[in-house]
């Protein structure tokens, strides 16, 4: 089977949604299919002159070399003209894989209104859509995707790093002074951590710690803001920035933790609890998209609502007082790991999907 995967950007980008383009992309070249990953420029322009992709990629690829291109629907701007002219006069299938539907993180109503109609576009010439969780599929079925053409797999929580007993191996008991927050998100303002400093300057504890592990480029001002927060609230010892790690040194980091907080405003799934979790972290994160599927609130952590300050720094205080509660949570954390997927099964039920629809013919 020949299968382009095409993406925005670089594959190799230290994101969930880039990882999961990367794991599916190593498990179908791991099993007898001829896979190209296809690059599109990620350029320094407004939303809508990104819509010019469509013109070159229609000039450099081989419309009729595939059976099936594989799509990351973050590229939506550069692929939904293009998909039209592929499905013209050819039986090359597209599989879209979204990971969130971006027009609900618009800034404004406006972009809102234009990004989600160029969206819709995209998806209305998908053969098979698949979802990185059963949240992203209703949302995709409010909109009029028919649930009869999507798949839900979601992303694995095994760390590709080589120490693989890291992910495994029980958590050592803490007896210890200093409590360690970690949070692993790039420094946008859709990861609410704005929100975050203020819970942690409302609890007063000097031996509780916050490392944040993320891209601090991103969104250069949200992160001088966030700096400044910190500096005005005088937290400069308690909170670290620690920039990108690659994911040997990011076990380290939830290894070395004793709570993972995700205070994000919107998260599709949220690979970051999931991977915490198989290290047997509790968890504090917002009720807000696909983290109910993998954080049920008094089991394994506590769920609060997005942008409520107080309840997010009362849950922390919850876990960090109580060390027994810490340790029932950790082991609620591990022992779900063992119903969420791998990343060779999410490879898997993509691979499935592909095979399937290789042979359909459309009408």
């Amino acid at each position: 089977m020949r299968i382009a995967t095409i993406v925005l950007g670089n594959i190799d980008a230290l994101t969930g949604g880039y990882l999961y383009m990367r794991k599916a992309v190593e498990y179908l070249r791991a099993h007898d299919t001829e896979t190209e990953v296809l690059s599109i420029p990620a350029l320094p322009f407004p939303y809508l002159l990104q819509l010019c992709s469509n013109i070159v990629l229609c000039f450099r690829f081989p419309r009729r070399q595939y059976d099936v291109v594989v799509e990351d629907e973050m590229a939506h701007p550069a692929l939904f003209l293009f998909n039209h002219w592929l499905k013209f006069g050819t039986q090359t299938k597209i599989v879209v894989i979204v990971h969130m539907l971006w027009w609900k993180a618009a800034k404004n109503s406006l972009k809102a209104r234009y990004v989600k109609f160029i969206e819709m576009q995209l998806l209305k010439t998908a053969d098979r859509i698949i979802a990185n969780s059963h949240y992203t599929r209703a949302e995709l079925e409010a909109v009029g995707i028919p649930g009869s053409i999507i798949t839900v797999s979601h992303p694995g929580y095994d760390l590709p790093f080589s120490n693989t007993t890291w992910a495994s191996a029980p958590r050592p008991a803490r007896d210890r002074i200093a409590l360690k927050l970690l949070t692993v998100a790039n420094i946008t303002p859709l990861k609410g951590l704005d929100m975050l400093i203020e819970a942690l300057a409302r609890l007063s504890d000097p031996a509780l710690t916050l490392d944040i592990v993320g891209d601090e480029h991103r969104d250069l001002r949200y992160s001088q803001r966030l700096k400044a927060s910190v500096a005005r609230y005088g937290l400069e010892t308690r909170v670290r920035f620690h920039g990108q790690q690659p994911p040997d040194k990011l076990a380290r980091f939830y290894a070395d933790a004793d709570i993972l907080v995700l205070p994000s405003h919107c998260e599709a799934f949220g690979i970051v609890v999931a991977e915490a979790m198989a290290f047997g972290l509790p968890i504090v994160a917002t009720r807000c998209g696909g983290i109910p599927e993998l954080v049920t609130d008094g089991e394994n952590g506590f769920l609060v609502p997005p942008n409520d300050v107080s309840s997010l720094a009362e849950a922390i205080q919850k876990l960090a007082a109580d060390p027994a509660r810490r340790a029932r949570c950790g082991r609620s954390s591990d022992e779900k790991t063992r119903n969420l997927n791998t990343w060779d099964e999410c490879g898997k039920q993509i691979f499935t999907v592909l095979t399937a629809i290789r042979g359909e013919r459309r009408g």
